[in-house]
């Protein structure tokens, strides 16, 4: 009676154990619809019960496994010094055919970042360099009570404004007027955290928004703001965490989710049609523990070359920042463009820039869609600009580079385990638009008699070309905020030019061992701050933050300004130094850049053909979001969102506090 008790005893905690253990999606199509992982566990005593058995199991391996404990010997730097400096990626000899005239975004600006290109460039030109200095503000528009930064560039449609607004909410305002139209329930902060998109059936004139809200796609009427009741759940899906813009194609709707995958569903039902994973995941355990396979997730947005049917994507860094010693390798999946054939279901090809990331390199800007001209022959490609303030342009249909492509030998790790890549890009064409490298001629203060003791600070400071961490050691490393941010470029499809804002930001990073026992496996903890002075200003040489204009036809630049001002520091006369910024650029036809997210709170208009600053206006709060233009009874505006920035007020608490406001600006009259 007792042995069959603890029998079925024992069927029964198999079973409840299997179940949690197990996961079953029977959308992929190029992976197992069950799977079997700890990261399924939901039970908490059941992960209680893994984690005690894994870390005796770890600890185990480490004792008995050379191949485990020789894991975390430290790399032979003598081996690599044998290589030669530098390597190359020979320029594509195969390239893609324009088939299609890119134009620039006309008086609908239909999703985040204009449409499916990403591009952000107007046509609109009733507001141009001869006029912008007499822009004036139209209207503002604020909702009481709620305060935060808002990341969505807004959406305009027959001059009907579609944006998220602090507070969680989605709204459509009256584009001539600042006048709200509707208000949508409350969703919460990631409603459409970074953009939105619009759909209409043609034949029923019916209007529908998407976006994504972390693990939900959610349809919105955009003539009522309701949601729409026979698309998922009372207008909810669930998917897998998601932050960016979907993509529209045929009668499908397509996002890139955080389980490594593209999701595609139904744009009228919402039901899950498939998904594909673009990332293998690795089981191994290296040193005894399990393979660290996280991170490398889009976050930077994705764009679609309609006519190919094919879905560009970036993505992020791998986990966990600077500790790759549970990664080796180099990582693929993570710090990459991505190209995947909708039509045909597969990954086409991954480029990736910085291999075995350990300094929080990311691909964080949304790919554009674009064509540009190469001896002669106009050809279509895919560009990202990156926070190593690269500009990556490679050609569309095989993923190779346009330019040659230069890769330059980087240095061994000295911390256990740490396996880094043997080279890194060091790129010459496409020419950096901002700083990627530390050196000891960076080191400057307004005040030159600070100057020996920010030297002094930082004399024992690693820096270098991609240097790797020393325990016990700090860096000064550039691009850990961009370069390029999340904001992106903005691309001009006729002239083939890129504008870009960027930071050149130093930082104090550093690894540390958080255990000494020798009987387990080493763990580390990633730490990082702004380097500034104790005034709070960064401690090397200015600009801090610039707008550069990029020729894509041959990866010159064409012209760079600082972005951004000290006030308090231009009355010292030390001049324009630009900041740290968060908001972005938007290009138009009428030869200017609408620009915003500096520490100023100024929203600028500069000319795009010398860079010359032509209008600038305080907001209350830093403009948070790309600009959008657009055309309502004939006249042109400009909004912007005035809401402050989470990452900047990280840096800047006494310069930074969030808003909710959102700006329009226009001329006078129709005539100016």
């Amino acid at each position: 009676m007792i042995k069959n008790f603890f029998t079925v005893f024992a069927i029964i905690f198999f079973i409840w154990i299997w179940k949690d253990f197990k996961k079953i999606d029977f959308s992929y199509i190029n992976q197992n619809k069950i799977t079997y992982s700890y990261k399924n566990l939901n039970n908490r005593y059941l992960k209680n019960i893994y984690n005690f058995v894994n870390s005796k199991y770890e600890n185990f391996l480490l004792k008995n496994s050379h191949k485990h404990k020789n894991h975390w010997i430290i790399e032979n730097k003598f081996e690599r010094q044998k290589l030669p400096e530098y390597k190359y990626i020979d320029a594509s000899n195969k390239l893609t055919p324009n088939t299609k005239d890119y134009k620039n975004i006309g008086e609908n600006w239909e999703r985040s970042h204009g449409n499916n290109t990403s591009a952000r460039f107007s046509k609109l030109s009733k507001i141009n360099n001869s006029n912008a200095s007499k822009l004036k503000v139209a209207w503002k528009f604020e909702i009481d009570g709620h305060y935060n930064d808002i990341q969505a560039n807004p959406i305009v449609v027959d001059g009907i404004i579609y944006t998220p607004i602090p507070g969680g909410f989605i709204v459509a305002i009256d584009g001539s007027n600042g006048k709200l139209i509707w208000k949508s329930e409350q969703f919460g902060y990631y409603a459409a955290r970074r953009g939105l998109v619009f759909w209409q059936n043609k034949n029923t004139q019916e209007k529908r928004l998407y976006f994504s809200n972390r693990e939900k796609l959610i349809g919105l009427d955009a003539k009522s703001g309701k949601l729409i009741r026979d698309f998922g759940n009372n207008g909810k899906v669930r998917t897998g965490l998601n932050v960016i813009t979907p993509i529209i194609y045929k009668n499908e709707i397509i996002i890139a989710s955080w389980d490594h995958a593209i999701e595609v569903y139904d744009l009228f039902s919402g039901k899950n049609k498939w998904k594909l994973k673009y990332k293998k995941e690795i089981k191994d355990r290296v040193g005894s523990k399990k393979y660290n396979n996280e991170g490398s997730n889009p976050w930077g947005g994705i764009s679609l070359d309609e006519e190919r049917g094919i879905l560009y994507l970036t993505t992020g860094n791998p986990h966990q920042y600077f500790d790759g010693t549970l990664r080796p390798g180099d990582n693929l999946g993570s710090n990459s463009i991505i190209a995947l054939d909708i039509n045909k279901k597969k990954k086409l090809w991954e480029f990736q820039e910085t291999a075995h990331d350990i300094w929080n390199s990311d691909l964080p800007a949304p790919p554009v869609l674009t064509s540009i001209i190469l001896n002669k022959k106009k050809i279509d490609v895919v560009v990202t600009p990156t926070k190593r303030a690269n500009t990556l342009i490679l050609d569309r249909l095989t993923g190779n580079p346009i330019f040659k492509y230069r890769l330059k030998k980087a240095p061994s790790s000295s911390v256990p385990g740490e396996k880094t890549a043997f080279y890194q890009p060091d790129l010459e064409i496409p020419e950096p638009f901002g700083k990627n490298i530390f050196s000891s001629n960076d080191f400057w203060s307004y005040e030159p008699t600070k100057i020996e003791w920010i030297k002094n600070k930082y004399k024992n400071f690693k820096y270098g070309f991609y240097e790797p961490y020393e325990l016990n050691k700090k860096n000064l490393q550039y691009n850990f905020n961009g370069g390029a941010e999340w904001m992106g470029a903005s691309v001009d499809h006729k002239k083939n030019i890129m504008y870009v804002s960027s930071n050149n930001i130093p930082w104090e990073t550093a690894l540390e061992q958080i255990n000494k026992d020798i009987k387990e496996p080493p763990e580390f903890i990633s730490t990082f701050v702004r380097a500034q002075d104790e005034d709070g200003y960064p401690i090397s040489n200015p600009p801090w933050g610039t707008i550069t204009a990029l020729n894509l036809n041959d990866g010159k630049k064409i012209w760079q300004i600082p972005f951004g001002e000290y006030e308090e520091l231009t009355k010292k006369g030390i001049g324009i130094t630009g900041t740290e910024n968060f908001g972005g650029v938007t290009g138009t036809e009428g030869d200017i850049i609408f620009a915003t997210g500096t520490l100023d709170k100024n929203f600028y208009v500069f000319d795009a053909i010398d860079g010359r600053k032509l209008f600038s206006y305080k907001l209350p709060y830093i403009g948070s979001s790309p600009p959008t233009t657009y055309v309502k009874n004939g006249k042109q505006f400009v909004i912007v969102h005035s809401t402050g920035g989470a990452t900047l007020m990280q840096g800047y608490p006494d310069r930074v506090e969030f808003g909710n406001a959102l700006y329009a600006f226009s001329l006078e009259s129709t005539n100016d």
